[in-house]
């Protein structure tokens, strides 16, 4: 059986054109499907490997993917989502009996988290790749690749089981931007800076904010030498694209000292029904411990055999290149397949597992930034 994901990498690249459903279909060397539903599933099968956008009868492609999607099953359930619903709901639960309230806003790592999806030092890693590698020793690109392909199929995940909960009428979700907004009147004690600071309000950004940050967006983007958001990311300057973006709204007065883009799920009380038909309880401590540890397993696992696949497939792709030119550190392409190729490709993704999913881990956060600082004032001891 031919392999989708090797013809989508072959015959499509971002921006390409096709010129109606036909075109496309031979393209990947596919049938035209004449139902409507048939060519529904059609669709979601596609977008598993690439996304686009339509154009009248023409596809404008968007997206091509590194991994597909986490594949599906017949029932449109994912590896994740038996367990993912369990945890969810019970999330939703805790919160409308704690507090009565029928609404959680976290943001996507802090889902991620809340799920046990992931741990502790995720959010920190993701925006300090190069320190992360000094400090557990694996090439700074593999955490980046890491990050490319896993952030997208765990968030997917999530986002298949708020729709599953939203289409049973049980919760109503967006994206919305969320601002970090500082409280003048009132000041907490920070203990690690043994110093008091405004205390920090988050909350919706309104359409005037919203607009500003895109307008500072643009600016600073313009500085740095960038037309698109996607080329901040892929260079690895995401980080400090929004450093300067919020330096820059503060230092004109704007009172917003960062902001992310976060879940916003509004539920229905019935949750509570609903979690009884799975467990006919609220998940006791064990319980949900046990659910918890079982699906940051499943990701670990599913991550880790990912990573084995790609590394045989790199193997098997190498040869025949090699073969036909001497290595180019410019050919991104070939300088991936060389990374994937080796033999340590396996065990430095297997230490960014342990780092960033295992639920068995410590936050290391304070051990990398001390690390890092040590080893640069060694360097600068030595040149000195």
């Amino acid at each position: 059986m031919y392999n989708l994901h090797e013809i989508v990498k072959k015959n499509l690249h971002i921006g390409k054109i096709i010129k109606n459903y036909k075109f496309m279909c031979l393209l990947l060397n596919q049938e035209e499907k004449k139902g409507g539903r048939n060519k529904k599933l059609q669709f979601e099968q596609w977008q598993q490997y690439f996304n686009w956008e339509k154009q009248g009868q023409k596809f404008v492609i968007t997206e091509i993917y590194e991994e597909p999607i986490i594949k599906i099953d017949n029932q449109g359930n994912n590896i994740y989502n038996v367990y993912i619903e369990k945890l969810m709901l019970d999330l939703l639960v805790q919160k409308y009996q704690t507090s009565n309230e029928k609404r959680i806003y976290l943001s996507r790592d802090q889902m991620l988290q809340a799920l046990n999806m992931v741990n502790i030092n995720y959010h920190y890693i993701k925006y300090n790749a190069k320190d992360t590698a000094n400090y557990i020793k694996v090439d700074a690109d593999n955490i980046k690749e890491f990050y490319d392909i896993n952030n997208r199929n765990l968030n997917n995940a999530v986002e298949r089981t708020l729709n599953k909960l939203s289409n049973r009428f049980l919760v109503n979700w967006q994206f919305v931007q969320t601002v970090a907004v500082k409280e003048e009147e009132e000041e907490v004690y920070n203990w690690s800076k043994k110093e008091y600071k405004s205390k920090e309000i988050h909350r919706d950004a309104t359409d005037e904010e919203r607009e500003i940050i895109l307008i500072y967006e643009k600016i600073i983007a313009d500085e740095m030498g960038f037309e698109k958001k996607s080329d901040i990311f892929l260079c690895g300057k995401y980080l400090e694209f929004t450093n300067r973006v919020c330096d820059r709204l503060q230092n004109n007065g704007i009172n917003i000292l960062y902001y992310y883009k976060s879940y916003d799920v509004v539920f229905h009380k019935d949750v509570v029904k609903e979690l009884d038909k799975i467990n006919k309880y609220l998940l006791d401590y064990e319980e949900r411990k046990n659910v918890k540890i079982t699906l940051n397993g499943i990701v670990s696992n599913q991550i880790e055999k990912n990573t084995k696949n790609r590394h045989e497939e790199a193997k098997e792709e190498l040869p025949p290149i090699m073969g036909k030119r001497r290595i180019n550190k410019y050919d991104y392409k070939q300088m991936e397949l060389i990374r994937r190729a080796d033999k340590n490709y396996i065990i430095e993704t297997e230490k960014i597992v342990d780092a960033v999913i295992s639920h068995k881990m410590k936050n290391l956060v304070d051990s990398i930034i001390t690390y890092n600082r040590k080893e640069k004032q060694k360097l600068e001891k030595d040149i000195e």
